[in-house]
């Protein structure tokens, strides 16, 4: 725990995570893909839906579509489920998408079920882990804690983040600050997780992604 709370990150290391940050893109080609495995959720509001590409890119075919957040108008948002199996540029890859009818309570919305792509700033991810770290390895320092160690799964702390890029089943999230509750401050920053990123945001590596909206997943 000790270890934990040690926030300086050394230059070399700094380098190295923008080199892993940084997605490359072969000359003339398509963005290279990392390959990952982990549930998201689907946090669209246009009523018309969020575009599945069959490309990386906003203008790339459009294979079909995925429903918006549902609201019962009392606070209860639930969201379709997507599972990720790679990501590149900011997109992520995705497939068996799934709605929530146990939550809704109503009748499985129709969903595209196919692979496709769509863009991290619609997805929005879980995460039981105490703390992100500044690589995607359970030994990496620790670059940010929330107030008390509290989870990253709370539905505030889920709702500020953004996946940005994913290794395994570790995905990397841009969270803005200024979204997160007041109870969760003063948030734990090092100034590794703010480089390269606009002021009031920062991003970190997080494990133990859980797949279940309204509670907490065993064995993670």
């Amino acid at each position: 725990m000790a270890n934990d709370r040690n926030f300086s990150v050394a230059p070399a290391l700094l380098l190295a995570l923008a080199l892993l940050g940084g997605t490359a893109q072969a000359s003339g080609g398509s963005p290279e893909s990392s390959s990952c495995q982990f549930t998201a959720f689907v946090e669209e509001t246009d009523p018309a839906g969020l575009n599945v590409r069959a490309e990386p890119a906003p203008t790339a075919k459009v294979l079909g579509k995925l429903p918006s957040v549902w609201s019962d108008g009392s606070g209860l948002r639930v969201r379709v489920r997507v599972g990720v199996t790679a990501s590149a540029n900011g997109w992520f890859k995705i497939r068996e998408a799934a709605d929530d009818d146990m939550l809704t309570g109503q009748a499985p919305r129709p969903v595209y079920k196919g692979e496709g792509w769509v863009s991290g700033r619609k997805l929005v991810v879980k995460s039981q882990a105490k703390a992100g770290r500044a690589a995607p390895s359970p030994g990496a320092p620790a670059t940010i804690r929330l107030q008390d160690d509290s989870l990253f799964d709370g539905d505030s702390t889920v709702a500020a983040g953004r996946p940005v890029d994913c290794r395994g089943r570790w995905v990397q999230v841009e969270y803005e600050e200024a979204r997160f509750p007041a109870n969760l401050r003063p948030l734990q920053i090092a100034a590794a997780a703010r480089a390269g990123v606009p002021k009031g945001r920062f991003r970190t590596w997080l494990n133990k992604i859980c797949g279940i909206q309204e509670t907490s997943c065993d064995g993670l």
